[in-house]
């Protein structure tokens, strides 16, 4: 099963960008991105011409990497000034010019400050679980998906999680509550991790059926 590397306990707490500036300095990461997950992602969210994606919690890159090469410009963005500086060394010649790296707490900076003003797709990789306040922020994210846009979710289940790793994983409770104000909201199993593909955010209180057909 795939996972993240859990981070070492540390204060201030793993929501804060000292503890993951501390966490990549020690050379740290998460698990690398799975074929499984690039065959999904090709077949649920293909790029189309001129599409732009925003990676929360890019850590070192490999994703949003990734996604540049197959078609998105993408902005990834991660609250790690580290994280944000090694991605951005790694990143090739061809990277480079369709990846922005750019330290942005996207909890505690301004939405308005990000390059773009709507995204195709907006990717959470193993980073959704570390969100503080989830409501607000989809309905933000939301707010800034392009007509036909999803926005993505990857993370670990809880059920299939060790007990003191639960912090890094979703159970099927919060996966419903995230789920919910969608009209469209698909899951598929990508090597033990869940990826949730969602559409059409909808009234806050409204609910939607989760498909894994």
């Amino acid at each position: 099963m795939a996972e993240p590397a859990a981070p070492a306990p540390a204060t201030p707490g793993p929501t804060r960008p000292e503890h993951w500036d501390a966490h990549y300095a020690a050379g740290r990461g998460f698990a690398p991105l799975g074929d499984t997950e690039r065959r999904l992602l090709a077949d649920l969210c293909p790029a189309r011409a001129g599409a732009l994606a925003l990676e929360v919690g890019c850590g070192l890159g490999e994703l949003a990497r990734h996604l540049a090469a197959t078609g998105y410009r993408v902005d990834a963005v991660d609250c790690s000034g580290e994280a944000v500086d090694r991605a951005a060394a790694a990143a090739g010649p061809d990277a480079a010019t369709r990846v922005r790296f750019l330290r942005f707490d996207i909890e505690d900076d301004d939405l308005g400050a990000l390059p773009n003003p709507a995204y195709d797709l907006v990717v959470f990789r193993l980073s959704y679980a570390f969100v503080r306040d989830r409501a607000r922020l989809l309905r933000a994210l939301g707010r800034r998906l392009r007509d036909g846009g999803a926005l993505v979710v990857i993370t670990p289940v809880a059920a299939r999680t060790p007990a003191h790793k639960r912090h890094i994983a979703l159970d099927e409770s919060e996966i419903a509550t995230l789920t919910g104000g969608w009209t469209q909201a698909l899951r598929r199993d990508a090597d033990g991790l869940a990826m949730l593909v969602l559409r059409g955010p909808v009234a806050r209180d409204a609910t939607t059926a989760t498909s894994t057909s």
